[in-house]
């Protein structure tokens, strides 16, 4: 998972610098002058977004995810996700009954059961796409870093966490996102990893 994460976070990084050199190339061969990166349509300062997802590692109890947050943004480039609450339902899987019909318990795993992180973000590429040339859709990909604490079953854990993310703005207040993050429930001798995938809306304000 860990591994994942890093090619993820390393293809994003990627994309910006080679789409701006073929750019240059392209202008310089035309004997254009380079034109000025525009500035981003959509700011905010404050937000709040709320998510549904899930946790779907576990293959005997799986997590809806029910999620809440506050972040700050300083910049186009920083924020800081102030404070997560996730609350985790979970869903027995089929394969509980499957091991009682062969009179076969499962060997018991901590789930978790919710868990509150603080996360920077960093938001290094703003995108401008157009929908079958009738409008243009407005967005931005994004990387958080952060840690916090989560409760499992019986225990609780202090938690690192790493993840992408892409947001499609749907006015100047309103947009939604995709995330995918990597947690890792740390303690001494052991990492319980879970993966953690949500769709949100958000409301953000200056």
């Amino acid at each position: 998972m860990r591994v994942l994460s890093a090619v993820l976070l390393g293809l994003v990084f990627a994309a910006a610098p080679l789409e701006s050199f073929a750019d240059d190339d392209e202008a310089q061969a035309q004997g254009l002058d380079k034109v000025a990166v525009q500035n981003r349509l959509h700011t905010m300062t404050h937000e709040f977004s709320a998510w549904i997802g899930t946790l779907p590692l576990d293959a005997f109890e799986k997590g809806l995810t029910f999620t809440g947050a506050y972040s700050l943004h300083f910049t186009d480039l920083v924020a800081w996700e102030v404070g997560q609450f996730t609350y985790s339902y979970g869903i027995e899987t089929d394969l509980n009954a499957e091991l009682e019909n062969l009179s076969v318990g499962p060997t018991p795993f901590e789930v978790v059961k919710y868990y509150v992180t603080s996360n920077l973000m960093l938001k290094p590429i703003y995108q401008k796409m157009a929908a079958l040339n009738q409008a243009l859709i407005y967005g931005e990909l994004f990387l958080v870093v952060g840690g916090g604490y989560g409760w499992l079953t019986n225990h609780g854990r202090p938690i690192v966490d790493v993840g992408v993310g892409m947001r499609v703005y749907a006015g100047d207040y309103v947009s939604f996102r995709v995330d995918i993050r990597d947690l890792m429930l740390v303690t001494t001798g052991d990492v319980h990893n879970e993966l953690w995938i949500a769709l949100g809306v958000c409301l953000g304000f200056d």
